[in-house]
Order: structure tokens, then C-alpha cells, then sequence
């Protein structure tokens, strides 16, 4: 069991899969404007089906999510390009474009696993780059192959958060969003997101770059944009937002 990588049944789990993880990624970005990678959902799925047909590996579990993965990575592609064709002069049909744009999503993920391939030694050998998602799904399917405590814990916290989205989302008690709008008159447009995901990206991340990201969140919308707007270094509220996703991009780059 301990060599099996590269195997049909990860092939064939992998590819339907992917095509669900497609569709589902495709209307969870074009619903909310933000594709959160369903990596370690693909993780949990793979483990899932291979330990029930048993005879399975961490290997052969990672080659599965993998495939998976890719799914929804091709999707966040399409999503935030194709209503772009909708949204020019007069509409385009898509439907008469679909072998172009299927021949095009393909050669995307075909370049996209060349790169990953080739950069792979560089960003993570040698670099020794943080890669969270990585982290987070490598580490969920050696719990789930361990058991015991930390797969319970793992269950445990899928099953509260899928409580508190159903919750949510579906009976409508809970906002999805404690807005700030007391402040708008000020040109803060700000709130707090009641995402079950939130903290745990932030407990993937770790605190450093959690910090990192809440002060800058917080110079962003408290400082930049309602300052700038006062003093007349930005028209209006959109050229101060403007302004502040071009720096933000700038500076993760």
C-alpha cells in the first residue's frame, strides 16, 4: 500500500471529482465574487472514497485530491473572464464559443501544471515559501490516516462549521455580514465577515501573517480611503478604492 501513487482508480475518482468540484466552484465564485480553493474538502473526499475501497496510501490519497483540485482551479479561471463576454456591447453568445473556450480552459491547466512542475523546486525547496492551503490539506490527510484525536477534532469542527453555514445560509438567522454602516457617512465601508472559514485560514497562515493582513485591512478601509476622500487626494470613494487594491496587488508582487 505504501507505493501506490499514480493508480487508475485515482485517475477515475479524480476526474469526476474534479468535474463536480467545477461546477460547484463556478456558482460559489460567480454567487460571491471570491473563489476559496476547495482543497481540503478534495482532501477529505479522496480519503473518504479510497479508505472505503481500501487497500490505499497517503500517496495515492494525494495524487486523488490533486486531481480533484484541479477542477476548481480551472473554474476560477472561467469564472472571473467568461461574464466578461456578457458584459460587452450588445452580449455575446458563449454557447457558439464553447469549443474555443473549452480548448483555451484546457490549455490553461495543461501551462498551469507545466509551471507548477517547474517552479516547484524553486518555491518550495529553496525558497522554502509558505504555501497554507499546502499545508493545511498535507496535514488533514495525516490526520484522517492517523485517527484518533486529531481526526475527531478535524470531524468535530467540519461538522460545527457545516452546522453554522446551514444555519446561516440556509434558515437565514445569521447575517453573513456585521456591516459597519454607521460609518459609511465617513466613507468607511467595512464589517466583519461571519465565515467559519476566516479564522481557519488565519489559523493556517499563522499570526504573523494574520497581523500582517489585519493591519493592512485596517489602514485600508479606516485610514486611506476615508482620509484621502476628506483631503481631496482621491475624487471619490471608488478612486480611493481603486487605489487601494493597485497597492495591495503591488505589494504582494
Amino acid at each position: 500500500p505504501g507505493d501506490k501513487q499514480l493508480t487508475l482508480r485515482s485517475l477515475i475518482i479524480g476526474a469526476i471529482g474534479s468535474a463536480l468540484l467545477t461546477a460547484s466552484s463556478m456558482y460559489v465564485a460567480l454567487r460571491m465574487g471570491a473563489l476559496p480553493w476547495p482543497t481540503v474538502f478534495a482532501a477529505i473526499a479522496s480519503m473518504s472514497i479510497l479508505k472505503m475501497v481500501g487497500n490505499t496510501s497517503l500517496n495515492e490519497i494525494n495524487v486523488t485530491q490533486t486531481a480533484m483540485t484541479a477542477g476548481a482551479m480551472i473554474s476560477g479561471g472561467l469564472a472571473f473572464t467568461l461574464p466578461g463576454l456578457w458584459a460587452l456591447e450588445g452580449g455575446i453568445d458563449a454557447g457558439s464559443l464553447f469549443i474555443k473556450i473549452f480548448f483555451v480552459a484546457l490549455a490553461g491547466l495543461i501551462l498551469g501544471l507545466a509551471l507548477t512542475w517547474y517552479w516547484r523546486p524553486m518555491l518550495l525547496e529553496q525558497e522554502k515559501l509558505p504555501f497554507p492551503i499546502g499545508i493545511a490539506t498535507a496535514e488533514t490527510i495525516k490526520a484522517g490516516d492517523e485517527g484518533g484525536r486529531k481526526a475527531g477534532l478535524l470531524v468535530g469542527s467540519l461538522g460545527a462549521a457545516s452546522v453554522f453555514t446551514l444555519i446561516r445560509d440556509w434558515f437565514g438567522k445569521i447575517p453573513q455580514m456585521l456591516s459597519f454602516s454607521k460609518l459609511a457617512p465617513y466613507n468607511i465601508q467595512a464589517g466583519l465577515m461571519l465565515w467559519p472559514m476566516a479564522p481557519a485560514i488565519g489559523y493556517m497562515i499563522g499570526l504573523l501573517y494574520t497581523v500582517v493582513l489585519m493591519v493592512g485591512a485596517v489602514l485600508a478601509f479606516f485610514v486611506i480611503i476615508p482620509i484621502g476622500v476628506a483631503t481631496g487626494i482621491f475624487a471619490d470613494a471608488s478612486a480611493a478604492e481603486a487605489f487601494k487594491n493597485t497597492i495591495g496587488l503591488g505589494l504582494m508582487v
